[in-house]
C-alpha cells in the first residue's frame, strides 16, 4: 500500500510544474491575450539540450543549464519579434482567434518536428541538480529532486507576487492585463511587454523542465502533455489569475497523485479529465471570464 505522505510529496512535485506551467500562460495572456500553447515544449527543450550537452559532449552541467537557457530566451525573443510582432502590431495576420491560439500551437508542433529529428524517440535525463539517495524522512520516501522543483517552485510564485506588487515593471505588467486601453494611454508599451514577457516564461519553462528531468525524464514529445496540463490549470482561473493558476496546477498534480496511487496508473488521465469535465458542467463560472486583450 502506498503512503499517503508519498503519494502527497509525488503530487506536490508534479503540481509544481504544472502551476509553473500555469503561471507562465496566465501571465502572458494578461499582458498580450495569447495563450502560450508551446509552454510545455520549452521545458522539453531545457531538459533534452542540458541532457544532449552533458552525455554527448560532456559538458558542465552549470554550463549546459546556462547555454541552453540562453538559447531558449534568443529562440523566444525571435519569434515574437518575427511573428507575434507582425500579426499583433503591423495587424498581419491578426484576428482574435488566430492570435490567441495558432501562433503558439504552430510552434509547438515546429519545436517538436525539431526535437524528434536532433533527439529521435528515446528517453533524455538532465543528470540530477542535488544527486544523491533518496531521502528517507519519517518513513517517506522524498527524491532530492521533488525538493528542488518543490522549493524553487515556492521561491518563483512568492517572488513573482512580490514582483507584481512592488515593482514599477511588475504594476505596468499588471496593467497590460487590467486595463490595455489606459495602458496605452499612460505610455506603457505593451508590444515591449509581451516580449519581455514572452520571453522570460519561456526561460522559465525551460529552467522547470531540467528540474523534472531526473524525476520523468523526456522524450521530443513530452512537452505536449505537460503544456496542455498547465493551460488547463491556468483555464480554470480565467487565464487572467496567476495566483489562481498556480492553485490550481498544484491541485491537478495532487489528484493525479491520488487517482494513480489509489484508483488506476492505467486510467489516470482519464479519470483526471473526467473529472475536470464533470467540475466545468456543473460549475461552469470556475473557468471565470477571461478576455482577450485588445492590441492596436
Amino acid at each position: 500500500m502506498i503512503k499517503l505522505g508519498d503519494l502527497v510529496f509525488a503530487g506536490l512535485t508534479n503540481g509544481s510544474i504544472y502551476a509553473i506551467l500555469a503561471l507562465c500562460v496566465s501571465v502572458l495572456f494578461r499582458v498580450s491575450g495569447i495563450i502560450n500553447f508551446a509552454v510545455g515544449d520549452f521545458a522539453m527543450v531545457g531538459a533534452m539540450g542540458a541532457a544532449f550537452f552533458v552525455q554527448n559532449d560532456g559538458w558542465n552541467l552549470a554550463l549546459a543549464i546556462v547555454v541552453v537557457l540562453i538559447f531558449i530566451g534568443l529562440f523566444a525573443y525571435v519569434f515574437d519579434l518575427t511573428v507575434l510582432r507582425a500579426a499583433f502590431e503591423s495587424r498581419r495576420g491578426y484576428d482574435k482567434v488566430t492570435a490567441t491560439f495558432f501562433y503558439t500551437l504552430a510552434l509547438s508542433f515546429f519545436i517538436e518536428g525539431v526535437a524528434f529529428h536532433m533527439f529521435g524517440t528515446e528517453v533524455h535525463a538532465a543528470p540530477e541538480l542535488w544527486s544523491g539517495y533518496t531521502l528517507t524522512i519519517a518513513g517517506l520516501h522524498i527524491q532530492r529532486a521533488g525538493v528542488i522543483i518543490i522549493g524553487a517552485a515556492v521561491v518563483t510564485g512568492v517572488g513573482f507576487a512580490a514582483f507584481i506588487q512592488l515593482s514599477l515593471v511588475g504594476k505596468a505588467v499588471a496593467a497590460c492585463g487590467e486595463n490595455a486601453f489606459g495602458a496605452r494611454v499612460v505610455g506603457i508599451r505593451q508590444g515591449s511587454y509581451r516580449r519581455g514577457t514572452f520571453v522570460a516564461m519561456s526561460v522559465l519553462a525551460g529552467l522547470f523542465g531540467i528540474m523534472l528531468s531526473p524525476v520523468t525524464g523526456f522524450v521530443y514529445n513530452s512537452g505536449s502533455d505537460l503544456g496542455w496540463t498547465g493551460v488547463v490549470a491556468a483555464a480554470f482561473a480565467g487565464f487572467t489569475r496567476p495566483g489562481r493558476a498556480v492553485l490550481m496546477g498544484i491541485a491537478i498534480g495532487l489528484a493525479e497523485a491520488f487517482i494513480g496511487g489509489y484508483i488506476s496508473t492505467e486510467y489516470q488521465e482519464a479519470f483526471l479529465y473526467l473529472g475536470l469535465v464533470l467540475i466545468i458542467l456543473c460549475y461552469p463560472g470556475v473557468l471565470g471570464a477571461g478576455n482577450l486583450v485588445e492590441v492596436d
